[in-house]
């Protein structure tokens, strides 16, 4: 048909626009997630190293967008999960900004 290789590059070419996008978003919420659980995490800090430690980061794999907060210390689980979760920082950051993020990822994508 006339004209559906200029059809299929545009569509192409628009998928990769979005693709582009969404990795912006999530390298932009992963760095706000690491400087909000940096300023609130609920810990004394002794050495610093579990504050300094915690970091966010995007990455694509397999078709998949992935955003993370994570620790690294090793000694972050125990601050994660010991007292019932008293000094827990990275789930309280996602639930935090996962609807913003949600919405302005369907925004990028014309949901």
């Amino acid at each position: 048909m006339a004209g559906s290789d200029e059809v299929n590059r545009n569509l192409r070419a628009m998928a990769d626009r979005q693709k582009a996008a969404l990795y912006a978003l999530s390298q932009r919420y992963a760095a706000q997630m690491e400087a909000y659980a940096k300023v609130n995490a609920r810990w004394q800090d002794r050495t610093s190293l579990a504050r300094k430690g915690l970091f966010g980061y995007s990455m694509s794999r397999d078709q998949s967008l992935i955003t993370r907060i994570a620790h690294t210390m090793d000694y972050g689980v125990y601050l994660e999960l010991s007292n019932q979760g008293k000094y827990a920082i990275l789930l309280p950051t996602v639930k935090r900004f996962v609807a913003d993020f949600i919405e302005d990822a369907q925004k990028v994508v014309g949901r």
